[in-house]
């Protein structure tokens, strides 16, 4: 932070469980590098444990691989969706946030629940803050959590290189973690998602059952930091 600007700005991006939550956090990391800030991620644990836990599995360690490249905090918060204003308005007091970022998913949820808009409360019970609230418009189709449930699965390595899915365990598998069938398909088409030998949550393709790379999706997609 330069010493010619007495204000420390800290910018607080709220996320839940999902693709568009990580897409926040590299927003908020963006800004934050702009502005030569301290971020802190604040994710909403809306999700039940037992129905969902695959998806916090794996996206708690993707989220914690972000911080760590946007040298971020991390606060998890259990908070139905008629407790996300208030929760945002304390945390970002306590942690004397300027700059608050939300996905539109948010608002849309708060709006729905109480009828009014989380905007116009964030600026009366958190003045001090920009508020910056991201339009779904703005997120591409492959942004968007389009699949379903995770089911826990395994890869097995083919001679060429590339890896068969199943869901049976056997001396063969190579990797185990979440597959995540897009929805818009009757194939075994979507994400599998697992930890690398290297200790790394990785995401890659599924095409009918079968991996063709390792090539993390993100990787893949923007080259961004994971």
């Amino acid at each position: 932070m330069s010493l010619n600007n007495p204000v420390q700005e800290r910018v607080l991006v709220c996320v839940d469980y999902g693709q568009t939550g990580r897409r926040l956090i590299r927003r908020g990391g963006h800004l934050a590098n702009k502005l030569g800030a301290e971020l802190i991620i604040l994710i909403f644990d809306s999700l039940p444990d037992d129905e969902y836990v695959y998806h916090k599995e794996i996206d708690i360690s993707i989220f914690e691989e972000l911080a760590k490249a946007y040298d971020a905090k991390i606060i998890v918060k259990k908070a139905k969706a008629i407790d996300i204003t208030k929760t945002i308005i304390k945390t970002a007091n306590r942690e004397n946030a300027s700059q608050i970022i939300l996905g539109q998913k948010v608002e849309n949820v708060w709006t729905t629940v109480l009828g009014r808009s989380i905007i116009d409360v964030l600026l009366r019970q958190v003045p001090s803050a920009d508020l910056h609230i991201v339009p779904s418009e703005r997120s591409s189709a492959e942004e968007e959590w389009i699949y379903e449930l995770g089911t826990k699965a395994y890869l097995v390595e083919n001679t060429d290189g590339s890896y068969n899915l199943q869901f049976e365990e056997n001396n063969e598998v190579k990797f185990e973690g979440v597959f995540l069938k897009h929805s818009h398909t009757d194939f075994e088409n979507g994400i599998f998602a697992f930890l690398s030998e290297d200790e790394k949550t990785m995401e890659v393709r599924v095409e009918k059952r079968k991996v063709h790379s390792l090539l993390d999706i993100d990787e893949e997609d923007d080259g961004n930091p994971m």
